[in-house]
């Protein structure tokens, strides 16, 4: 339970009901499956419903299929393995599919074909969710090809549909005949205030107030996966005490949603196959690749080698001596086999140095970071660029600024509709020293774009503030473990760099862990948490926690694991680990940038500023079609973006976001929107062009894109002139004017006020003859009474 009790905790709650043999009160969706259910609570508002699982209605072809149910949403969950194991299965062969139907919300697709598309980002990121939820606890023996999908049928469009798959995907695996250690719960979290309400199953507009969002998912006694982000830009990461009680508070969530996954699979459960457990001869195999690798495994990682490409060499050749040797003795293996078995040795010889030495493959010390390096402003032209390396990992970050309206549309059930500031990250093959591979965008750079993005995406200032789009590109350019921490302290660098106001930096590390545990009780028997990991000790080691934050607190999260489950104490305790490594990590950040670049004294790169406006205006700065911001932006090479507020009742001013490549672009623009902001007073002489011509004048348009009348009696003092015939001025042309009155929006022109009468002639109302009309004063005003000239 939270550290601030059952009180702080709202939004779910078991009933005692839920045992019940119907299943609890769980009304099944269709007619003549068998249900299990929990009542739980929705967000603030505390909305009663039931979470379900139900079975042996639909897709009864399957190995175990689950109908999961929340409120109003629908999410079936399939579970498929092959018949045969797969003997060159270098890896467990899972393969998760998650797909959102666009019917479930109500939506046609928007595609050409109007049928469903490609996976999206967001349908990507629940699959990687939902498979590391579920893979670690498989049994490592199990080789059968083994498929989960995940199909949203409805969504009530009140809670993310991913963690309902989740919490689908354990059933449908706990219903199965598939080997799984199962099952686990998943739920979503928001931490509300200033930490001290926790709320569980929150709706989006919890999410948008929060301060930090969770997504959690866990077994009785540990974690097996956490995705995090912070909220709003003010509160600058959040501190590792509240995030430890909301982790707390997530794990009791998760284990109510165990227990009717348990009495389902009690119910109606398939008997479980018998994964293919290791051979008298595979045992064998092992224990003689590992008395002739051990030692000299143990003294190639003490001579310290700093290049992973060196090291990995290194120790394909020492595997290829083994397999060499076992041949020439005339020993029978397959290659996957003495695969197998290397790998455990090497994991075991690094486990037992860091147990033993307290020293690492690369030498450092348990808590020791590899060497560090930042800069900024490293390339011209772009907005803003930066560099960041950690030991053989380094991202190249840019940063491009655009208007509001460059932001990435969205199209999903929950969430915001756009994303205002976007972070896309690239893993060249170069970065690993292996040649190019054919294929899109892999899942594995989306989810890590997608990570870097939340971890920095709570420090960009609100679009109140600062009306722009922001685009980080991170290009990884050398990887050796680590490379999305990476690209968030790039990321961070190059938006200062760019001058996006943003308060501090946020730093970013990944801690690892290895562990020993008790093969009879399961029970941790000893661990060290490893600061700053490289990709050597990622893949033999058992935890990859990566968190990202500022010095004050964390603003993202993400937790891979390959043993079944992480204690929950040992996060937390990895969570202030990283937060000392964050603190030189920053330290490194601010000696190359500490703080954001100002361009004001310099032409050079990008500039952008904020102005505010009157809201009457907005009309105008747009104009007919848009033609007049368009002409703006044309001309001055700017761009600008407008930000309509939501309380528009209180303020009667709105901002714009003015950006260009160069100050004079800027101020070019800037003066443009000062004219179209400047109220016309009687007696401005200003630059006007003509926009049409009538028989009684002609309408000029403004500096500030308002029209006026210059009436033909106003141009000639001595006498009234006819637009049509004498052919005076040109459609386009520019003359100078100055007003002569404004009144209801009406602004009238004059030229003839511009220059004196000629001597000996007088001012009418309506045109000049000498020795008529009225009395004026000195400055053109009608006396009073009215008297008119005599002749």
């Amino acid at each position: 339970m939270s550290a601030f009790g059952r009180s702080a905790l709202r939004g779910f709650a078991a009933t005692s009901d839920d045992a019940k043999p119907d299943g609890g009160g769980c009304e099944p969706t269709f007619k003549g499956a068998y249900c299990e259910s929990v009542a739980v609570e929705l967000g603030t508002e505390r909305t009663p419903v039931r979470v379900g699982f139900e079975t042996g209605r639909v897709a009864r072809l399957t190995d175990g299929a689950i109908v999961a149910s929340m409120g109003d949403s629908r999410v079936i969950c399939a579970a498929v393995c092959s018949r045969d194991e797969n003997p060159d299965a270098g890896f467990f062969p899972l393969q998760v599919d998650y797909r959102e139907r666009h019917s479930a919300f109500g939506k046609i697709p928007p595609t050409f074909t109007r049928r469903e598309g490609a996976p999206k980002d967001r349908e990507v990121l629940a699959m990687r969710v939902v498979d590391r939820a579920i893979r670690p606890l498989f049994p490592k023996s199990f080789s059968r090809d083994t498929s989960v999908q995940a199909i949203v049928l409805a969504t009530d469009q009140s809670q993310d549909p991913a963690v309902l798959a989740v919490n689908g995907a354990s059933a449908a695996l706990s219903v199965s005949s598939i080997p799984w250690n199962g099952p686990v719960g998943a739920v979503r979290v928001s931490v509300l205030g200033d930490g001290n309400e926790i709320i569980l199953n929150p709706s989006d507009k919890d999410v948008e107030a929060s301060k930090l969002t969770l997504f959690y998912a866990g077994n009785e006694n540990r974690t097996l996966m956490i995705e995090a982000q912070a909220g709003t830009a003010d509160e600058g990461g959040v501190p590792e005490s509240v995030v430890a009680s909301a982790l707390r508070a997530a794990h009791e969530a998760a284990k109510v949603l165990i227990e009717p996954q348990r009495r389902l699979q009690r119910a109606i459960g398939k008997e479980k196959l018998d994964p293919v457990q290791q051979t008298p001869e595979q045992a064998k195999l092992r224990h003689d690749v590992f008395d002739r690798s051990s030692e000299k495994l143990r003294a190639l990682y003490k001579e310290e080698i700093q290049c992973k490409h060196t090291r990995g060499k290194r120790m394909a050749e020492l595997k290829d001596e083994i397999v060499n040797s076992m041949t020439e003795e005339g020993m029978s293996f397959t290659n996957n086999d003495v695969e197998q078995a290397f790998f455990w040795v090497s994991s075991r010889v690094m486990r037992d140095m860091i147990f033993e030495d307290k020293k690492r493959v690369d030498g450092r010390g348990i808590r020791e970071l590899r060497q560090l390096g930042a800069e900024s402003n490293v390339l011209p032209v772009v907005h803003g660029s930066s560099i960041f390396e950690r030991g053989n990992t380094q991202a190249l970050a840019t940063v491009t600024i655009g208007k509001l309206i460059d932001a990435q549309k969205l199209d999903a059930p929950v969430g915001p509709d756009n994303r205002r500031m976007m972070l896309h990250y690239s893993f060249p093959s170069f970065s690993i020293n292996e040649t190019p591979r054919r294929g899109g965008l892999s899942r594995r750079e989306i989810g890590h774009g997608a990570l870097a993005e939340k971890s920095l995406a709570g420090i960009i200032p609100a679009a109140k503030e600062w009306p722009f789009a922001v685009r980080i590109n991170a290009e990884t350019m050398e990887s050796n473990g680590s490379s999305s921490m990476a690209a968030v302290c790039s990321g961070s660098l190059a938006l200062m760099d760019a001058g996006v106001p943003i308060k501090e930096h946020v730093g970013a590390i990944s801690v690892g862990l290895v562990m020993d545990e008790d093969e009879q009780t399961g029970k941790v028997t000893r661990y060290e948490l490893l600061s700053d990991i490289m990709g050597l000790e990622d893949v033999l080691g058992d935890m990859d926690f990566k968190i990202a934050g500022t010095r004050g607190g964390i603003t993202g999260i993400q937790l891979d694991c390959k043993p079944a489950g992480i204690p929950l104490d040992i996060l937390i305790e990895a969570m202030d680990v990283a937060s000392i490594a964050r603190s030189a990590v920053i330290d490194e950040m601010d000696r190359a940038i500490s703080k954001p670049r100002s361009r004001d004294d310099s032409e050079d790169g990008a500039q952008f500023t904020t102005v505010r406006m009157d809201r009457s205006l907005i009309g105008r700065l747009i104009g007919p079609k848009g033609d007049t911001i368009r002409e703006l932006e044309r001309t001055t090479g700017a761009k600008v973006s407008i930000h309509e507020e939501d309380d528009a009742g209180v303020d009667d001013q709105c901002t714009l976001g003015i950006f260009a490549g160069t100050r004079p672009g800027l101020d070019a623009a800037l003066e443009k929107i000062q004219l179209i902001a400047w109220v016309p007073k009687e007696g401005d002489v200003v630059k006007a062009k003509v926009v049409n011509q009538l028989a009684y004048g002609w309408f000029l348009r403004l500096p500030n894109e308002q029209d006026g009348l210059l009436h033909a009696s106003e141009y000639l003092h001595t006498r009234k002139v006819d637009p049509m015939k004498d052919n005076i001025f040109q459609i386009g042309e520019e003359v100078l004017v100055k007003i002569k009155d404004v009144s209801d929006g009406r602004v009238g022109l004059s030229v003839k006020a511009l220059s004196p009468a000629p001597e000996g002639t007088e001012v009418g109302r309506r045109g000049s003859r000498a020795g008529a009309g009225f009395e004026r004063n000195e400055d053109g005003s009608l006396k009073r009474p009215l008297r008119r000239l005599k002749d």
